[in-house]
């Protein structure tokens, strides 16, 4: 069968699987079954192989033999390749129809558990949430259907049987429905370490324990030819209880050993009686043994037709047999190493990469650090203490530690509202000057304001009515083009423009979305459903275009250069820029988002899902992430996700508030409630200040549209709620219309901007950004305060009130 013939058989059985040709129970069972026939077939059988044929008629009819562990594997690559994996994750989840879920359960179960013996599948599922949070021990509890316990037996033997593949382990422990994913991972750990000791500490023991026994001279000749440090004095032993009554008497135990001579077995079974001989309390028995091994005569005639009837045995043995028995015998080193695996087995934080184990000590693994004492010490907390460690040289942590926290705090600024009630803001962008704010809106114009007063300088209708509702802007670096998108059904339409006149330079017709390189601006790359197009951005010519061979039908596919402008994901399929091939194509475990990459070129995020540029490996999978748009900061010390599914029926819980992550461990970092609905969220160039689109209504019928900017690192005062009771009111700025105030005002917001830069650590990096930051915008308290002291309140300096707020954060 050729490949492309299987691909689409593949895909077929999948779409009938999960649905979609026929939305009928008994058709997804039959294709489970079709496909539990295909994964789950034996990759070994022995003696057959697949032969090929030529139909040419040619002498040379017989090609290269071809395996059968190369056609399961060619099976399980289709399946991947179609998104079986998310389909069978998605099947195993089904509640619905109630009579035939466990069946359909128990049918995908299977499918995943034969599929998940290929090694790349084995390693992607075990980092989703079926795992990751112990979703299967959940589902293997009770059935959906009570009546259907016999189909949910068969679903929770092959969950078992998943779970031994995931997790390395081929026994059950015993208590299967209350495996936790920790102690998975502390098994397949615990298995894949390498046992390495000191084997002179082994001697050493080997020698105090001949020491112990009696045989001085062996101790002595073992720590004379091994160059052994002398013993040290033993310890005096505890006297012994004042009462003593012995229990049932152990008959000793006589281990047969597979050696052929006589004083090998009485020594093992010597040493072994001694093993449970109690030393200060001398026994009676214990005599009689060593006047056995002083005449070793007196068993002489017992062991040795033992011996020989133990040959004759051995003769009628097979050979196979006899070579399985040699595989387990038991050796002083298999002992210790079970000994220090089982040690091993024992740290609640096992790791992989053990050093050399020590045998005059217990070995306890590490306990791992909190991200606090990861970040910086004992002063993760302490703004101060980490300033004294930095002066100090001591730098680690610090950087990380002070971008958490300016990014758990924003405070807002200032409010930008429309005069008319007709139209909403739908996207904004910082211009690159750091000087206008650029706020799109749904009757297709751009509306340009002044970052510092808040006054509505100019508009500009950049789409007309059909195409009116503008969903992305981009900037150019010198702030001299602009990109705009329209994702519209019926005619999806996309331009660039020039923002000195504001006069359209080209159209890109059917592009839903459109950006600019990531090193440069010489090229546009646009989206159009699962194809890429890169346009040359002087001429607005097609360089190149990118479909994939298979689609992953994304919801939101956005194609995005990476941070070297290298490589371009687009629809999942990760492609080589300058052969326009494709690379890799990313398994699709979600229906939203198609992915970004890291800035630091090495990590690709789609959705919850973090993928390893370098091994294909899916690193981690991040809840907090899903259906939201990851927007960076500049300097990627913080990650924005805001939901971005708010045109759909159900409504996501975080679609009033925007979340920041960790971009290094995804770790996070504080949750921001607007209390509106977010459209959009853009960063400034700087990294210092955002703006949102908040929006209060549903998505067809906005009753009211602001676009609010947030300083970052700044804490929210008490009194903001009421401040922004009283901005409802308002329609614009509340300083003058030039922007001008108080010196004093001045003062404080430099004091404040300089403040803010040192903690972000940009105060030597950014140049002539304080320039383009400042003067920051006041707060609207100011002018409330001055009326009352107008009224005859005393009241504070603007120093005194806002500075100390802003050190504040700092200090709890």
């Amino acid at each position: 069968m050729r490949d492309a013939d299987l691909t689409t058989g593949v895909n077929i059985v999948l779409g009938a699987a999960d649905g979609e040709i026929v939305a009928e129970p008994e058709v997804q069972k039959a294709a489970l079954n079709v496909l539990v026939n295909c994964v789950c077939a034996p990759v070994h059988r022995a003696g057959t192989s697949t032969t090929r044929f030529s139909l040419t008629g040619s002498t040379k009819k017989k090609t290269a033999l071809r395996s059968y562990e190369d056609v399961i594997q060619k099976v399980w690559e289709s399946v991947r390749t179609n998104n079986g994996i998310m389909v069978l994750l998605s099947l195993m989840m089904v509640k619905a129809p109630i009579t035939d879920a466990d069946r359909l359960r128990g049918l995908a179960c299977r499918a995943l558990a034969g599929l998940a013996r290929c090694p790349t599948v084995r390693q992607i599922i075990s980092k989703l949430p079926l795992f990751t949070t112990s979703q299967i021990q959940v589902l293997m509890r009770d059935p959906i259907l009570q009546e259907k316990r016999q189909e949910h037996v068969m679903f929770q033997k092959y969950a078992l049987e998943l779970l031994e593949r995931v997790s390395g382990k081929s026994k059950h422990m015993g208590a299967e429905f209350e495996t936790s994913l920790a102690n998975i991972h502390r098994a397949n750990v615990v298995a894949q370490t390498r046992i390495n000791y000191n084997e002179r500490q082994l001697l050493q023991l080997v020698a105090e324990h001949l020491s112990a026994r009696g045989l001085t001279e062996s101790a002595a000749t073992l720590q004379r030819e091994a160059g052994l440090p002398p013993p040290a004095a033993p310890t005096p032993a505890p006297p012994p209880p004042p009462v003593y009554t012995p229990s049932t008497p152990v008959r000793p135990r006589l281990s047969v050993s597979r050696a052929s001579s006589t004083g090998s077995l009485q020594r093992d079974s010597l040493d072994f009686n001694h093993h449970h001989v109690d030393e200060s309390s001398p026994q009676p028995h214990v005599i009689k043994l060593r006047k056995v091994q002083n005449q070793p005569l007196t068993l002489s005639t017992p062991v040795s037709s033992a011996s020989e009837h133990k040959r004759s045995l051995q003769k009628q043995m097979s050979i196979a047999a006899d070579t399985t028995q040699s595989q387990h015998r038991i050796t002083l080193h298999s002992i210790i190493t079970e000994y220090l695996y089982n040690q091993h087995a024992l740290c609640k934080n096992p790791v992989v990469t053990c050093p050399q184990f020590n045998l005059f000590q217990p070995h306890k693994c590490p306990d791992p650090r909190s991200t606090a004492s990861v970040l910086s010490g004992s002063c993760a907390t302490s703004v101060c203490a980490r300033v004294s460690r930095r002066e100090l040289g001591y730098t680690s942590g610090c950087r990380r530690a002070d971008a958490r926290l300016v990014h758990s705090h924003f405070a807002p600024v200032r409010t930008l509202r429309l005069q008319d009630d007709d139209a909403y803001f739908t996207h904004t962008i910082f211009h690159p000057t750091q000087h206008q704010l650029l706020a799109a809106t749904s009757s297709g114009d751009i509306r340009i304001f002044n970052l510092f007063s808040g006054v509505e300088e100019s508009s500009y209708q950049v789409h007309d009515t059909l195409h009116a509702y503008i969903c992305h802007m981009q900037a150019s670096r010198d702030g001299l083009l602009l990109l705009a998108s329209t994702p519209t059904t019926w005619r999806p339409l996309s331009a660039l423009w020039n923002m000195k006149e504001f006069e359209q330079l080209f159209q890109l017709d059917n592009e839903e979305y459109v950006e600019f390189s990531k090193m440069s601006d010489d090229r546009i790359i646009g989206t159009r459903g699962e194809t890429a197009t890169i346009f040359d951005t002087r001429t607005g010519a097609e360089l190149m275009t990118l479909t994939p061979s298979i689609s992953n039908q994304y919801a939101k596919n956005r194609a995005t250069f990476n941070p070297t402008d290298e490589l371009v994901l687009s629809d999942g399929v990760l492609w080589d820029v300058n052969t326009g091939k494709e690379i890799h194509k990313f398994d699709k475990l979600n229906q939203t988002h198609s992915g970004v990459f890291h800035p630091n070129g090495l990590e690709v995020i789609s959705n919850t899902e973090v993928w390893d540029l370098r091994t294909f490996h899916l690193l981690r999978t991040v809840p907090t992430l899903d259906k939201s748009e990851v927007i960076f900061n500049p300097t990627c010390t913080a990650l924005y996700a805001v939901c971005s599914d708010q045109d759909s029926e159900e409504r996501s819980q975080f679609d009033t508030s925007f979340k920041t992550l960790d971009p290094f461990d995804y770790s996070s970092i504080a949750t921001i409630d607007v209390k509106r609905n977010i459209y959009s969220l853009s960063v400034s160039r700087w990294g210092t200040q955002i703006a949102l689109v908040e929006n209060m209504g549903d998505f067809d019928q906005v009753q009211e549209s602001c676009v609010k900017v947030y300083d970052v690192g700044r804490k929210r005062d008490h009194d903001d709620d009421a401040e922004e009771d009283e901005e409802e009111e308002l329609a614009g700025g509340s300083e003058n219309d030039d922007g001008s105030d108080s010196g004093s005002d001045n003062d404080d917001d430099l004091a404040i901007a300089t403040l803010r830069d040192a903690v972000m650590g940009l105060g030597g990096s950014s140049g002539d950004s304080s320039h383009d930051d400042e003067p920051r915008p006041r707060r609207r308290r100011r002018a409330r305060r001055r009326a009352a002291a107008a009224d005859g309140h005393s009241s504070d300096s603007d120093a005194d009130m806002d500075l100390p707020d802003i050190i504040e954060f700092e200090l709890d």
